[in-house]
């Protein structure tokens, strides 16, 4: 009998040990596969941007690097698990439904892995980057998305599919559940685990150092691409996402300086004649304009991703005869630009000259859903008529619900147009928009009108009408060719205005939201920043303007052309009334990086590193400047204008 029990308890402490055995063989070889998945998809993607991987050191930081993030991300994954198991070990409860669970956990998060990485060279071709918020973002827009995808990358699209698909149907193998044994309350198994989480713990640490690992721990290039080669795309959504919390808050990114001294930096740099109105909104103000009042239409005309590099006059292709062809006979900008790489970011800066920040733009913060200043609240209070005139659907990007609540009256989509000539992934062409755009123009009113209209024919996948134009590519569907339609499209509006006699009571203003597939081999690629930009006011003289500008600026000249004397809380310059001797600044929004650009020198603000100060030349980053050489007055002016962005939208002070 003795015999017996002795066999049982034998018997027993084998099952304790092989279930906790079992159990910890499916998280490391899920370890081990994903290891090999990240490296994998790693080696790929060097192999692909090998150009822009330089050296052996390179290589070196990458791999470690990326050996690094890996872990830390594995580790994340399967702490949960893991402490489900060490929980067991201390319950009589029996353990077949946790290895079921585990089993499942695994192989779902391999799956996704193999879905992040076959989706991330579509995505670097695209952004210049690692799938990262935009990734997130555009899941709610998915008609868009789906559509400019199987037009655009359809290719791509099927092999990820087959990729995913086989990887998921071979690899559920390898975790199907199996008989296992079960548990049983077994003190001493937990303490074992006790010591492994320890270890667990400081591989998601990545070490003992005061921050955990982040991107920042592993960035190594002046490349932002090449920085984002280390991570893997399922740590760098995730890390993004996490990181929408800290959005609204420049300051704990880029580091912060008193609020106060933020307001008097800020205050000091706009325009000298402004006269401060209230203590409670401190950039509120009104400016004396450089015209009289007499109710002229205003008509912005957003150009969708039209850079430079595609406009002849600013040293761009050959793409852009009609847009050239204003040089002079408008108040062309030559140094403009965008203060980021997305629409929503242009439309920001051009509508209410908001400052960016590593937050979404304002038109996708649910704090400035109501009563954020725009244009159309100050022409409003002046007479005027406001409307958003698009071609696809305005609910892209929040455009709708953001302008309707703050100012405009009416808003035209896709819906609007009755049997347009051409309709497209994107919406309708942009011929069918502007003539739209005139009809609405030309109806006699008793106020004045402002009218953003904005194109999207230049978007992937580079969708518009036959027989329009001579192509520039053989093949139909590219960017130079969509360029050259959106031109043609835009000197017909313009010939329209100016034919009619529009043009005599209207300032009109022609500008690109961003440059399309905004990327460089740099931390803020600031030359591909570049955009075109013109004016045209009986008021103004043509003429060829030098001045470094920013999209911030463009907003408060409008009003000042149009005679507008009214309060607003705009902190751009006036660029119709600037002082001697003004040379310019530009901002800009890369990802989590910012730049804060004069013509000869920037300041590089990324997160959780200490700012970078480079030369400037032919406006692209040179040398970086060294400790001894920081000008701290435009590092603290720098972080002043980052940080007001988030302060004005957090205090509700825009």
């Amino acid at each position: 009998m003795n015999t017996s029990h002795s066999v049982l308890a034998v018997n027993d402490s084998n099952k304790h040990h092989s279930f906790i055995t079992t159990q910890l063989k499916q998280l490391i070889k899920f370890v081990l596969i994903g290891l090999l998945i990240f490296s994998l998809s790693r080696l790929i993607l060097v192999v692909l941007y090998s150009d822009r991987v330089v050296d052996s050191l390179a290589l070196y930081q990458i791999f470690v690097g990326g050996f690094r993030i890996d872990v830390t991300t594995l580790f994340q994954i399967i702490a949960l698990p893991f402490l489900a198991l060490m929980l067991m070990t201390l319950s009589p409860f029996k353990g077949r439904v946790l290895y079921k669970i585990t089993n499942v956990w695994c192989w779902t998060f391999l799956v996704v892995m193999v879905l992040m990485e076959a989706a991330t060279p579509t995505f670097i071709a695209e952004y210049d980057a690692r799938p990262n918020r935009l990734f997130f973002e555009y899941l709610s827009t998915p008609n868009e998305v789906v559509g400019m995808l199987m037009k655009g990358y359809w290719l791509q699209v099927l092999l990820a599919v087959v990729v995913v698909g086989v990887f998921a149907k071979f690899s559920w193998g390898w975790f199907k559940s199996t008989a296992a044994v079960d548990s049983k309350f077994n003190p001493l198994g937990f303490v074992g685990l006790l010591l492994i989480a320890v270890f667990l713990l400081y591989g998601i640490r990545s070490g003992t150092q005061h921050r955990p690992i982040n991107p920042a721990m592993v960035a190594f290039s002046q490349d932002s691409m090449v920085n984002t080669l280390p991570l893997n795309s399922t740590y760098s959504l995730l890390f993004a996402v996490y990181q929408m919390k800290n959005e609204a808050s420049a300051s704990k990114l880029y580091g912060s300086i008193d609020n106060n001294k933020m307001l008097k930096i800020i205050k000091s740099n706009m325009p000298k004649q402004a006269v401060f109105i209230d203590d409670d909104f401190p950039t509120l103000h009104t400016l004396k304009p450089s015209q009289k009042f007499n109710k002229k239409n205003l008509i912005i005309v957003v150009e969708e991703s039209l850079g430079a590099q595609f406009v002849g006059s600013l040293g761009g292709k050959d793409l852009t005869p009609n847009i050239d062809a204003w040089k002079h006979k408008s108040w062309f900008f030559n140094q403009l630009y965008a203060t980021g790489t997305r629409s929503a970011r242009g439309l920001e800066a051009i509508t209410t000259g908001f400052l960016p920040s590593p937050a979404r733009a304002v038109l996708k913060l649910p704090n400035a859903q109501k009563g954020f200043y725009t244009l159309a609240q100050t022409l409003g209070d002046a007479g005027y008529e406001n409307s958003f005139i698009y071609g696809g659907e305005s609910h892209f990007d929040n455009m709708k619900g953001f302008f309707l609540s703050n100012g405009f009256e009416k808003t035209i989509d896709q819906n609007d147009y009755t049997n347009p000539e051409f309709e497209g992934n994107w919406g309708v062409s942009d011929e069918d928009l502007f003539n739209y755009a005139f009809n609405y123009l030309q109806k006699t009113s008793d106020q004045p009108k402002f009218s953003v209209i904005f194109t999207s024919s230049n978007h992937t996948p580079f969708e518009f009408p036959d027989n329009k134009i001579k192509l520039y590519d053989s093949e139909k569907q590219t960017v130079n060719n969509a360029v050259k339609y959106a031109d043609y499209a835009l000197g017909g509006f313009l010939q329209q205005l100016e034919s009619s006699g529009l043009m005599q009571n209207a300032v009109v203003m022609v500008v690109a939201d961003h440059d399309a597939r905004v990327m460089g081999e740099s931390l803020v690629p600031i030359e591909k920043f570049h955009i075109p930009g013109f004016i045209i006011s009986p008021d103004t003289v043509p003429h060829e303007d030098n001045t470094l500008v920013s999209q911030i600026d463009l907003a408060p000249t409008l009003l000042s052309l149009l005679g507008i004397d009214l309060p607003n809380p705009m902190i751009g310059q006036d660029l119709s009334q600037l002082p001697e001797g003004y040379t310019g600044r530009a901002l800009m929004q890369y990802a989590n990086n910012q730049a804060y650009v004069y013509p000869d020198r920037a300041v590089i603000l990324q997160a959780n590193k200490k700012p970078l100060l480079y030369a400037v030349q032919g406006m692209k980053l040179a040398g970086l400047f060294g400790e001894q050489a920081f000008d701290n007055q435009l590092i603290q002016k720098a972080l002043a204008h980052s940080q007001f962005a988030s302060w004005a939208y957090a205090q509700n002070k825009y």
